[in-house]
């Protein structure tokens, strides 16, 4: 049998031509598809909102315009940073002596822009976990379950935040599945 070698080079090259084909429809089913990712980063509460340590809940259709400009969610920042010194110490020195502390140092910032006659008003909320430390002991501690919420009311003045009222702290509710366990 003898084979004319334009018929076995149309061959060959159809052969590969199936070949990259299936490689490429095989590839394609492996690759997550793009919109996974953008899923989760709408589940990742990254910026302001509301946050009670879990997960945000979102509303249906497409997420609401962040209010603040990169220097003014800067200046905010700088703003909590400085007025929470103090009951950071507070809290360090709660729980040098034993007694329960929040720990601020790993809190969670969320922080709820709002607008009030033309006025920009923010909620800002360290979000942390209630630790009791062993007699004698160091590191953290054991947590007792509890998170509290230190929350901080500004209003924007030109380029700076200014506090609107005193700092205060809020027990923060347990998710109802963790109610439901105990």
């Amino acid at each position: 049998m003898t084979f004319k070698a334009g018929a076995m080079k149309t061959g060959v090259m159809r052969a590969a031509i199936e070949a990259a084909i299936v490689t490429m429809v095989l590839c394609a089913m492996l690759v997550p598809d793009g919109a996974h990712a953008i899923e989760v980063k709408k589940d990742l509460n990254v910026g302001g909102g509301a946050s009670s340590g879990g997960p945000a809940r979102m509303a249906p259709g497409p997420s609401m315009h962040n209010p603040l400009t990169p220097a003014q969610q800067k200046a905010l920042q700088d703003a909590v940073a400085n007025d929470s010194d103090p009951f950071l110490d507070q809290e360090s020195d709660k729980k040098t002596s034993g007694q329960p502390y929040v720990d601020l140092e790993h809190a969670a910032f969320s922080y709820i822009p709002t607008r009030k006659g033309g006025q920009l008003n923010v909620v800002a909320k360290l979000t942390g976990s209630e630790y009791k430390l062993a007699k004698g002991g160091s590191g953290r501690g054991r947590a007792t379950g509890s998170k509290k919420a230190l929350i901080f009311n500004y209003k924007l003045d030109g380029t700076k935040f200014v506090a609107s009222e005193p700092a205060k702290w809020e027990d923060v509710a347990a998710p109802a599945a963790a109610t439901k366990k105990k």
